[in-house]
């Protein structure tokens, strides 16, 4: 299958990306050799993939250097869900969204993937709840 994004050299969902990481990214990542502080951000209990430079920690500013092991998210792109319609769509921002077509099994992947990545944030913040409150007010 043809790659538009490969052959022409895009990266635009690499640029300032704010991609969310399941532990299950997390941990495909990590058995490549890199240490979660380089590339995992804890923002609000969402793991999501820093940025360096304006892009994605794992762009080196030609090519993704994990593009075969890249996270979920990544692989689902453009395809996105739109909250508001409780649909998935293909990003608007993505010029080579040209290039793609939902399936009925990208849009069951995306709904598996958000409700996967909505659990491990909720179970994230029950564990720091359970771990301030394990503190006590002396602590």
């Amino acid at each position: 299958m043809k790659n538009c994004c490969l052959d022409t050299h895009c990266n635009r969902c690499c640029t300032k990306t704010n991609m969310v990481l399941t532990y299950q990214d997390v941990q495909t990542i990590e058995k490549l050799g890199y240490n979660t502080d380089f590339f995992v951000a804890d923002l609000n209990n969402w793991f999501q993939l820093k940025n360096t430079k304006g892009r994605c920690v794992f762009h080196n500013g030609t090519i993704c250097v994990i593009y075969d092991h890249r996270p979920e998210g990544c692989r689902l792109y453009p395809v996105v869900f739109q909250k508001d319609d409780g649909k998935a769509i293909l990003d608007n921002d993505c010029p080579q969204r040209h290039c793609f077509i939902i399936t009925k099994e990208k849009s069951q992947q995306l709904l598996i993937l958000i409700k996967t990545l909505e659990n491990e944030r909720a179970e994230r913040k029950q564990k720091k709840k359970t771990k301030n409150q394990k503190k006590g007010p002396s602590d």
